[in-house]
């Protein structure tokens, strides 16, 4: 046998061999891939997963707030959150030199930060600014630095400023973007249809691979906002309030406009107001909407209640009278007039007509607790209203069985005084008088809009406090009571039919009742026959202390432009314009 035969030989076994060999290897890699710990599978998998792919969370865009007519009151925009990674950096110094003055940073320590470490190595990552403003981000993304990251951090805009902050109350939170959440008002009520639904998505690593857009299509945006405000409303609002306050020398009040037939709010305005860019804790403290969140004593406003529900329960009616001493001690106080004069045996009507505390308490006495307590619960009194605004207040109402309640209380009750309420509240009680006796659920929110479909907030009642008689009975006092020849009220509006009611309520101290200070109240509705508006004014702390003296000209103010602005015709063109066939409410209330 040759050299060459050899050689083939040999190469033909080495060749068998190594077929051999190939062969185990291929039976035992196939075997580790279909007989594989599925735990060490699933990891070897997650590990090429990640390798090639990145879970992101793509956040919705959140849901915008309008007035009824359209203007904006709560926007979209973004901050920013600067970075950099200091292994992509080469000329650290310049970069350092122009970032220091946009990243409010000495540029020595960015410098320091941009060097590597005692090990030699850099940072994959360095934060420069946990938040700038939009302007900034946009500078800084215009140098064009080479491994400078700028996150985008949702937040929000409020073009109206301080005028609808308390309404529409403020956006924030940590500096996670998933942290933040709406506060107080609107934003925070409605908190999840703004925010819509986030999705994490998976995207591929390689530039080249085709991205899936479906998995980001399928984000859901928040749905928009359409409130009952009108802005233009709001502004007269709050214009009256504030020069209200520094003309009577008060240190708040607040002014509340709603349509009596639909429970719209159309106008709130607060002293002292908030401004939603200020984020300062004493700036904070006025992010809530005093109108639904404060509760007050409401004096002798409260009497339009007691007098209803006496009516109601069929216990008293015009023809009742009583003798009036002017003080009558009970339950181990002194109950008295406001002006602690006797007068006389005055009827049911002049009871309210001349606002006597001696009346509503012999009233109240009369009825019973019994009977007295349940229909001031059918009032709403003690309870929230609803409202579709964050933080209301239920009030307080102090019933039988309650440690705090005694006769002396009960008897109170009668005209403001041992009850609490929100001025919505208050004005919502009114509203079923003047609505025929149906209570209807306020809210500040007209409409939803999700994509192209415009969900409406139809008008709901919540149910009938008082008979459709009862209601005009008591507002026919209310008239009589502004503008009856003999009342010290400053209050003329001619040629406007108008129900009205004044309230002078002393401030519960830790002490008794502060006998220097007074919230002053007028709430009332136009025109008296068919109302389209209703209005609440309450000042704290007026120096001209009586409600007649201070919140009634500011409410007669309020009435003066408000016609003009919501184009109410005076009564007798109204009846004119009727006779007609006419519409004498074109504008949309």
């Amino acid at each position: 046998m040759n050299g060459n035969e050899t050689l083939h030989r040999r190469l033909t076994l080495l060749s068998l061999v190594l077929m051999a060999i190939s062969g185990v290897l291929l039976v035992r890699l196939l075997s580790f891939q279909f007989r594989m710990n599925p735990e060490i599978k699933e990891q070897l998998e997650t590990n090429a997963e990640n390798r090639y792919h990145r879970t992101v969370e793509v956040l919705p865009t959140r849901g915008q707030i309008y007035d009824r007519n359209g203007h904006l009151l709560a926007a979209n925009s973004f901050e920013y959150r600067i970075g950099i990674s200091p292994n992509q950096v080469t000329d650290r110094q310049e970069v350092a030199r122009e970032l220091a003055p946009l990243v409010d940073m000495p540029e020595d320590q960015i410098y320091r930060l941009l060097q590597p470490d005692e090990n030699g190595i850099f940072s994959p990552y360095v934060l420069l600014a946990s938040v700038v403003s939009f302007d900034i981000g946009q500078q800084i993304a215009d140098l064009e630095i080479d491994g400078i990251l700028i996150e985008p951090i949702p937040t929000r805009l409020y073009p109206q400023g301080a005028l609808t902050a308390q309404i529409v109350g403020f956006f924030a939170g940590a500096e996670d973007t998933k942290e933040r959440r709406g506060y107080w008002g609107v934003e925070g009520y409605y908190q999840l249809l703004l925010a819509g639904q986030s999705k994490r998505i998976t995207t591929s690593t390689i530039p080249v691979a085709e991205q899936n857009q479906n998995n980001i299509s399928t984000v859901r945006d928040g749905i928009d906002l359409v409130l009952t405000i009108d802005r233009d409303l709001q502004y007269l609002a709050q214009d009256v309030l504030d020069r209200a306050v520094e003309q009577h020398g008060a240190t708040g009040g607040t002014i509340l406009i709603m349509n009596p037939r639909t429970g719209e709010i159309l106008a709130i305005a607060n002293s002292p107001t908030f401004d939603p860019a200020d984020f300062s804790p004493e700036n904070l403290e006025l992010a809530r909407n005093q109108a639904v969140s404060d509760m007050y004593e409401p004096g002798s406003v409260f009497k339009v209640v007691t007098m209803s529900i006496a009516l109601e329960a069929g216990t008293h009616d015009l023809s009742w009278s009583y003798y009036d001493p002017g003080c009558f001690e009970a339950g181990g106080v002194n109950i008295c007039n406001w002006d602690r004069v006797s007068h006389g045996n005055p009827s049911f009507a002049q009871v309210f007509i001349e606002s006597l505390n001696t009346g509503t308490a012999t009233i109240f006495k009369e009825m019973g607790r019994t009977l007295v307590y349940p229909m001031l619960r059918e009032f709403g009194i003690g309870s929230p209203t609803g409202v579709d605004l964050e933080g209301e207040s239920p009030g307080i109402l102090v019933e039988p069985g309650d440690p705090n309640w005694n006769e002396a209380q009960f008897l109170n009750t009668s005209y403001g005084q041992g009850v609490s309420l929100t001025p919505l509240q208050m004005l919502c009680a009114v509203n079923a008088i003047a609505n025929d006796g149906l209570m209807m659920q306020p809210h500040i929110v007209k409409a939803r809009i999700d994509g192209i479909e415009v969900i409406e907030t139809h008008p709901s009642a919540s149910h009938r406090p008082i008979s459709e008689q009862t209601a005009h009975t008591a507002r026919d006092i209310m008239v009589q009571i502004v503008t009856d020849p003999n009342r010290e009220m400053e209050f003329e509006f001619p040629g406007y039919a108008v129900a009205g009611k004044t309230g002078t309520a002393q401030i519960p101290t830790p002490y008794g009742y502060d006998p220097e200070a007074s919230i002053a109240t007028f709430v009332g509705f136009l025109p008296a026959d068919d109302p389209v508006v209703s209005a609440l004014i309450k000042l704290d702390r007026p120096a001209g202390y009586w409600g007649s003296k201070t919140a009634a000209p500011v409410f007669q103010e309020l009435l003066e432009r408000l016609v003009v602005l919501m184009e109410i015709p005076q009564d007798s063109q109204r009846f004119e314009l009727v006779a007609q066939g006419g519409d004498p409410f074109e504008r949309e209330y």
